[in-house]
């Protein structure tokens, strides 16, 4: 019996499995098969061509339902086929299709993917948008995922807006980064707090770090969740960049050269007439500056340039800059206070970040203000670490419990048992807090673990803590008897800044005008 054998495949980029509709000997549809494959996958079909459905190549018919799918074929072969003479009935799927000669094993799900790009050990950073989302695209384009060996991997150019961060939470021995210009620390959409970076940010990878995510400050993921792995097996190790000085050759009118960053020390300058005086400074640095016929022109790699001809603020040869502001709060120096929130007279929310000489680590993203009576509103939180630096030990979050009597650990499942008479009160040890202990004379503080319960039955003698000890970070207990603290989540168990004066910074990335009147904090006197 004469066949036609059709390939049906589903492509890798389907976001649904593919179906047909298949019919084989029939004058009407009452016959029609239905198969779905997934993804990636490729069948073939025998359809007897014997001549009962000549108006749609033989008697065999093919109806694609979902989209994603296509047919290759026919192609002519010699098959067995349970087509015979015109039959309206519905014809029984055979148990085990046609098995083709070499068919393609599909997929195996795993934390690796088959098929992945490899990151140089240059790579230029730029935005797309994939499926609606905006996202993070390497050397020209979005992949998923991108892979690394081992070695050092260069993100170049990192913008300000969208600085990023490599979630390597207790895999820091395998795995590292850093940046030339840090916005800050946050903690990320996993629940632990990274440093982003922008400007050029290295990755360090020592060893098998699995499958990693990456995301924006201010954006998230942008594509970047589970989208970073490793795979020595197709990456190569790449070549240690060799630095070359660049000659002085003259500026290239087509060109506009980088400038400065804004974090430098080159400034330009700018006289004002009514206060006989220099008051402003600039974060652009160009090669000349003219004024003429009420406009301010300037030359910069030989190029010339007017400003303020449209309505996009803070961009300056190519290069788009962010508004920052920097002041004091410091009225009655001599007493100490507590900084609780702060009020923005301006048309637009903007991240502030703030110090005292006491304490550090205040912020404040744009997202956490509250539109109230025409300003933005916000109390003041602190972002924190884990382990907590040696200076977060004297904020408020910070609780003393007490001794423990006992404990034991197995597992990475910390138990501490405390005194029911007298009793401790551990009541105030939350599901969530960080656990510290201290030892010996009791001059240094170490990290334990993360509360997963708390368990107090004082009649049956029950008064504990379990603590989960799998961090990198973690330190063992030694001592029979070691004092506890406990540390709330900083950032949602704030209260303030204490100190004596606090330094503000508030940075705004629109692109065009806003107004800033004036920038406000309630305060309140401290009692110690």
């Amino acid at each position: 019996m004469s066949c036609k054998t059709y390939q049906l495949i589903c492509p890798l980029d389907a976001n649904q499995p593919c179906t047909w509709e298949i019919g084989c000997c029939a004058t009407d549809l009452v016959g029609l098969d239905e198969v779905t494959i997934q993804p990636n996958q490729l069948i073939q079909v025998c359809l007897d061509t014997s001549g009962h459905y000549g108006q749609l190549s033989g008697s065999g018919y093919i109806n694609l339902i979902t989209t994603e799918g296509y047919s290759e074929g026919p192609v002519d072969t010699s098959c067995s086929t349970q087509c015979g003479d015109q039959n309206s009935s519905p014809i029984p799927t055979p148990p085990t299709p046609p098995t083709p000669p070499t068919p393609p094993s599909p997929p195996t799900p795993g934390p690796t993917p088959s098929s992945v790009t490899c990151l140089q050990g240059e790579n230029t950073v730029a935005f797309g948008v994939e499926s609606g989302v905006n996202v993070y695209q390497f050397n020209g384009a979005y992949a998923q995922p991108y892979a690394t060996n081992v070695g050092s991997y260069v993100l170049k150019d990192v913008p300000a807006q969208h600085p990023i961060a490599i979630q390597n939470f207790n895999l820091t021995n395998v795995i590292t980064y850093t940046g030339t210009n840090a916005v800050g620390p946050k903690v990320g959409l996993d629940g632990n707090t990274y440093t982003y970076y922008w400007g050029d940010v290295t990755i360090t990878v020592v060893g098998d770090y699995g499958t990693v995510s990456y995301e924006c400050y201010y954006h998230g993921y942008m594509g970047g969740q589970n989208n970073l792995v490793y795979n020595s097996n197709v990456c190569s190790v790449p070549s240690a960049p060799t630095p070359t000085p660049t000659p002085p050759t003259p500026p290239t009118p087509s060109t506009v050269p980088p400038i400065p960053s804004p974090i430098t020390t080159n400034y330009t300058l700018s006289y004002s007439a009514g206060v006989q005086g220099w008051p402003s400074f600039y974060s652009y640095n160009p090669d000349f500056m003219v004024g003429m016929n009420n406009y301010l022109y300037s030359f910069k790699g030989g190029n010339l340039y007017r400003h303020n001809t449209n309505e996009t603020r803070n961009n300056y040869y190519g290069e788009q800059f962010n508004s920052q502001v920097t002041t004091v709060f410091n009225q009655n120096p001599l007493e100490n206070k507590l900084f609780k929130s702060v009020n923005l007279e301006s048309d637009s929310a903007w991240t502030a970040t703030m110090e005292t000489n006491l304490q550090d680590r205040g912020f404040i993203d744009y997202t956490w203000f509250e539109k109230k009576e025409g300003a933005y509103f916000s109390y003041i939180r602190k972002t924190g670490t884990t382990p907590a630096l040696a200076g977060e030990y004297a904020y408020r979050s910070a609780q003393g419990v007490a001794k423990a009597t006992s404990w034991s650990e197995s597992n990475n499942v910390l138990t501490l048992n405390f005194s029911v008479s007298p009793v401790i009160d551990i009541s105030m040890v939350n599901i969530g807090d960080y656990i510290y202990f201290s030892e010996g004379a009791y001059t240094t503080i170490s990290f334990s673990g993360q509360v997963t319960n708390v368990e107090i039955n004082l009649q049956s003698g029950i008064n504990r803590l379990f603590v989960n000890t799998n961090f990198t970070q973690n330190v063992l207990i030694s001592e029979t008897t070691p004092f506890i603290l406990a540390l709330k989540n900083t950032e949602a168990e704030d209260v303030g800044m204490l100190g004596h004066q606090m330094t503000i910074t508030i940075e705004n990335f629109n692109t065009t005008a806003t107004e800033l009147f004036a920038v406000e904090s309630e305060v309140m006197k401290s009692f110690p």
